[in-house]
């Protein structure tokens, strides 16, 4: 999904200091107060969902290359970026050119040196449009980034150029104040050309069709498969911080099952799912853990349904559907978990402002629209069938095929037709590669989806609604919105606190028009074994790294 149909630190501020090197600091593991390392260093973790590739240009779900793939920076604790394949770096005056130092220790998982060479393939295989990479929009910002996806210039004019096997120059179209920590996420990592060409459409399948430039390396997986094992990079440039021997990672069999595994020591986490929540929150195994992750409905205002596009293009309906729904119901009765109701579409916790230090959706203005009130939906649903000429309407709700998801349809279904009179929701679950073809035909009226911060800026969301992003699956189109994202991405430059006005302007415009209704903010429920030490824990971007992890006796 981006949900996003895929998922994806905290705000780290890119200081215009000319022509400064910038040092990141080493990511030592911290001193442990529990005990010793044990001898055992095997982990297992259960996940939800499988792998399908390890082709970084073409995976989704970046989160499942944690441990295997490294950039030039990885996120530490607390979103703090620290120090990867780059030893160092430059940037410029005017904050539109980095020069990067590549560790000389940077190595492939067989052996062969990293160079820049690496990364200037990769990021022209992400971007060129015959690759097909869903997150290609992500590099928007760097040198002619975006008029390559469009096919408007060949590949080779992308603001990356190697200066020297060791010496990386990235040119930007504009500075980007979140650049450090979006360089972080795999999409950016290098990727070794002789190994695409040998393996061409099988490139990524199988754990031995891919080197890794990461701490661990895979060797049992593939495409698809309910497990996969990792083993040490033994050529990784820190080595000497990687302390497991071997993690595997399952995909969930069923909550009771990965309960009773769990219990019995055979994995050392489990996400619990359901009554299970309630009935382990005093466990001192217990662990609540939210992400930058926003579950939403999406409207298709191109819906093939004539009198469903207008209904859905008419704002008071779109009203009428948000304020109809209690999102505190939808949480305690469909999720029963410890998620958060929306503030706005920009979630809690990702950024807040430099000056005051305030959390952007504190921030956000227009968070009763995303507030249930009942006497109020059933005057804009009136107001909207009176304005249409209709006394009743079914709408189509397509959500994804699995637990979660189904019951958070209902609950929606149950709440907007005891609230609003005349309207009947059907519900389409569908598997992924099916939804994934219905949405890109734009089959559906109303979708449930979400949207994950790839990197730690509200901009991360924002772009996704505009008219010509990808990602806005229902086609909403708003010029002043686009035209207030358009200028926050273009001028970056401009002072801290109007671009973060302008920002909170555009969600405002975003909020009250209801392109799209929040439901909730993700936040799981976790079991986690204690004497597991050194997991990193984001909100966004890579969300679980296990570099440094490690068991105590």
């Amino acid at each position: 999904m981006k949900l996003k149909l895929s998922l994806i630190g905290i705000l780290v501020t890119v200081l215009f200091l000319g022509g400064c090197q910038q040092k990141l600091s080493h990511s030592n593991r911290d001193s442990d107060s529990k005990g010793v390392m044990s001898r055992n260093q095997n982990v297992t973790v259960v996940e939800q969902t499988r792998l399908n590739t390890v082709d970084i240009s073409k995976v989704n779900s970046f989160n499942k290359l944690r441990s295997s793939t490294e950039g030039l920076f990885r996120l530490g604790k607390n979103g703090r970026v620290v120090n990867g394949l780059a030893q160092s770096y430059q940037m410029s005056k005017d904050a539109k050119t980095y020069t990067f130092k590549l560790r000389n220790n940077a190595r492939w998982s067989n052996g062969q040196p990293i160079t820049t060479a690496d990364f200037v393939y990769s990021w022209q295989r992400s971007v060129k449009p015959q690759t097909k990479s869903v997150n290609s929009n992500l590099f928007d910002g760097i040198k002619n980034a975006e008029k390559i996806r469009k096919g408007e210039l060949p590949v080779d004019q992308l603001g990356i150029k190697a200066l020297s096997s060791h010496q990386l120059q990235v040119k930007l179209d504009h500075p980007m104040v979140y650049f450090e920590s979006l360089l972080a996420y795999p999409l950016f990592a290098p990727q070794h050309q002789a190994t695409v060409q040998k393996y061409g459409a099988q490139y990524g399948t199988r754990a031995n069709q891919q080197i890794y430039s990461g701490p661990f390396k895979l060797v049992k997986w593939h495409a698809g498969s309910a497990s996969r094992t990792l083993v040490p990079n033994p050529y990784y440039w820190d080595k000497d911080h990687v302390y497991l021997k071997q993690l595997t990672i399952v995909t969930s069999k069923s909550p009771a099952q990965d309960l009773k595994d769990y219990r019995s020591g055979k994995v050392a986490e489990i996400q619990l799912i359901g009554k299970q929540i309630p009935e382990n929150k005093n466990n001192r195994d217990y662990v609540v853990r939210p992400f930058s992750l926003m579950r939403i409905i999406a409207y298709n205002f191109n819906t093939s349904n004539r009198s469903n596009k207008k209904l859905i293009n008419n704002r008071n309906a779109r009203l009428a559907i948000s304020h109809a729904i209690s999102r505190r119901r939808l949480i305690n009765s469909a999720l029963k978990n410890a998620s958060l109701p929306p503030k706005g579409f920009v979630t809690a916790g990702l950024s807040k402002n430099r000056l005051n230090h305030s959390d952007f959706a504190d921030q956000q203005e227009a968070s009763s629209y995303v507030k249930r009130n009942a006497k109020l939906a059933v005057k804009e649903w009136t107001a909207a069938k009176r304005q249409l000429g209709i006394k009743s309407a079914t709408l189509t709700l397509l959500t994804p095929n699995d637990m979660i998801s189904r019951r958070v349809a209902d609950n929606v279904k149950t709440q907007l037709e005891n609230q609003l009179q005349g309207l009947s929701v059907h519900i389409s679950s569908l598997d992924s590669n099916p939804l994934a073809q219905h949405v890109s035909n734009g089959q559906f009226d109303l979708l449930l989806t979400g949207w994950g911060a790839d990197y730690p800026d509200p901009l991360s969301f924002l772009q996704a609604m505009t008219s010509n992003s990808r990602h806005n699956y229902g086609h909403w189109h708003d010029a002043d919105y686009d035209r207030l994202v358009r200028t926050i991405s273009s001028n970056q430059s401009t002072d801290a606190q109007l671009r973060w006005e302008r920002m909170l302007a555009a969600e405002k415009q975003l909020t009250e028009q209801q392109g799209v209704t929040p439901l909730y903010q993700q936040a799981d429920s976790f079991l986690t074994n204690p004497k597991l030490n050194g997991v990193v824990h984001n909100i966004s971007g890579v969300v679980e790294d296990y570099k440094s992890a490690y068991w105590v006796e």
